[in-house]
């Protein structure tokens, strides 16, 4: 049985993205996040610690030293390593590096992408859809009104999709706008090289599969630490010739025309994770208490958390 097929057995499958994703699958993403990427957990990577401990376990045994005597030198080698390596304030640099349970929490809460990315994801799906047609309302022309569906970075997306030449961060779905919107979310970092090609490389795909309407609009959305202006024409043919030079498969793919098409007719937009909160305390001013309590506390612990990572506090 493939991989894909455990998954699908256990957790089911999505055929189309107008399938409602709940916000507590968002918390199963992000556990599923932490199974796969230990290094969150332990602070380096199962590989690195498999090795570390079987080379202290090696030493101990060239030296001729017991069982017991070698699983004493290995618990103290760890434990000294997390105490040297643990930091107190809150955005102290850090290496990578073996750390405790409360030093691997502090790097992701406060530095890691892929953290805020779920905690993202979670917001997301439980944002109501007048937020949602606000908010993208100010970037591209919708009619408003219709429902929105939220999907974040995850074995039900990639497993249902199969779209294995990319992985996406958030899309947002309008099946009555007929608009798909990516949501690209950065810390500190610009878009990758191949970036648009890749996400035209997507929105082809999910056109083809029918996840979407063959009609649908693409919108993508970069939110990241600062606005970035965007010139499509120029970074396409600079993402067209850095695909050239490259000898990757899936490079040949997204340089095909159906994809150049797809990426040139895109929209495109830039914000900052400074205007996402300055446009969440705009819109709770619009909410009424205590009957919209519900959004008005989601969106002040959203914006609460943007303002504890360590980006926004350098």
């Amino acid at each position: 049985m493939s991989a894909r097929d455990k998954y699908i057995s256990v957790f089911g499958k999505i055929e189309t993205l107008e399938a409602p994703v709940t916000w507590t699958t968002g918390i199963s993403n992000m556990l599923e996040w932490l199974l796969w990427e230990t290094s969150h957990v332990l602070g380096i990577s199962k590989t690195k610690y498999r090795n570390l401990i079987a080379e202290k376990a090696y030493q101990a045994a060239t030296e001729g030293k017991s069982l017991e005597e070698t699983k004493k030198e290995i618990a103290s080698a760890i434990t000294g390593e997390m105490n040297s390596n643990e930091h107190h304030g809150r955005f102290d640099k850090y290496k990578t590096s073996i750390a405790s349970p409360r030093e691997a929490l502090r790097r992701s809460k406060f530095f890691s992408e892929d953290y805020l990315n779920k905690e993202f994801d979670i917001f997301w799906a439980l944002a109501s859809d007048t937020y949602l047609d606000e908010f993208y309302g100010r970037l591209t022309s919708i009619q408003g009104g219709g429902e929105w569906f939220s999907h974040g970075n995850s074995g039900l997306f990639a497993y249902s999709v199969q779209i294995d030449e990319m992985q996406m961060d958030n899309v947002s779905y309008n099946p009555g706008e007929k608009l798909l919107v990516a949501n690209e979310l950065k810390l500190g970092g610009q878009k990758n090289k191949d970036q648009m090609l890749k996400y035209a490389y997507m929105f082809n795909q999910l056109r083809e599969k029918r996840f979407i309407a063959p009609d649908t609009r693409f919108v993508v959305l970069f939110i990241g630490d600062k606005r970035e202006p965007i010139s499509p024409e120029r970074s396409i043919s600079a993402e067209i010739d850095h695909c050239g030079r490259s000898l990757k498969s899936t490079h040949a793919k997204i340089v095909e025309q159906s994809c150049i098409d797809v990426a040139l007719a895109t929209e495109y937009y830039s914000l900052s994770w400074s205007d996402l909160i300055s446009f969440n305390n705009f819109y709770k001013t619009s909410l009424e208490l205590p009957t919209q309590q519900v959004e008005h506390k989601l969106i002040t612990g959203f914006n609460e958390t943007l303002h504890s990572k360590a980006f926004l506090n350098r």
